[in-house]
């Protein structure tokens, strides 16, 4: 895949800022290279498989899903080489093998409907960038959490704070019956002393 070369201007006028920074496309190929790479070897445990895939959620699976099915149904893998923005390429094989993987965790994976939680305790890590945090609660459980983009341009006013804060908890179970919990945060504020 090739894209339009970065005009001058539009490099001048985002160069500085964002020159180091990749893209949401290289970001998103990264994944699914990442998801091909695990799923090669008959050794590998199917865990760190599934480690990689709860976080993207259940529509994020339903298109790997499609595309392994695609690929599955053909009787044939992929050779990838990705050359990302930044210049660096990237280089993977999709064996049938390993898309039949993919695809039969992605098909044989629950989601339970979301349910509002509420949390409580010290927001540690915040990443504005990839939009995420990590609230140690009371009880010492470390929330990972993923914020939509309202919240996330305001994530410096709740850092190394107290907090109260809204999730959504959905569980996905993998075959195998392997659990994950995935957070979204609804609504954050601090909480006073």
């Amino acid at each position: 895949m090739f894209g339009p070369p970065v005009e001058a201007e539009q490099e001048d006028l985002f160069g500085d800022a964002f020159g180091d920074l990749r893209t949401a496309l290289d970001q998103a190929v990264s994944k699914v290279l990442d998801i091909a790479d695990l799923s090669e070897g008959a050794s590998l445990s199917d865990e760190l498989l599934a480690e990689q895939l709860a976080p993207l959620g259940q529509r994020s699976l339903k298109h790997i899903a499609l595309l392994a099915a695609g690929l599955t149904d053909a009787g044939v893998g992929v050779q990838v080489s990705w050359r990302a923005r930044d210049g660096q390429v990237r280089k993977s094989n999709w064996t049938p093998t390993g898309v039949q993987r993919v695809r039969y965790l992605c098909e044989h994976s629950e989601f339970t409907e979301a349910e509002t939680i509420l949390v409580v305790g010290w927001l540690g890590s915040a990443s504005s960038f990839q939009g995420k945090v990590e609230i140690r609660t009371d009880s010492g459980e470390l929330i990972r959490a993923s914020t939509d983009e309202e919240i996330t341009a305001q994530l410096e006013r709740y850092f190394n704070k107290r907090v109260e804060a809204q999730v959504e908890e959905t569980r996905v179970v993998f075959a195998g019956g392997r659990e994950r919990k995935i957070y979204s945060i609804i609504d954050l504020r601090t909480l006073s002393e």
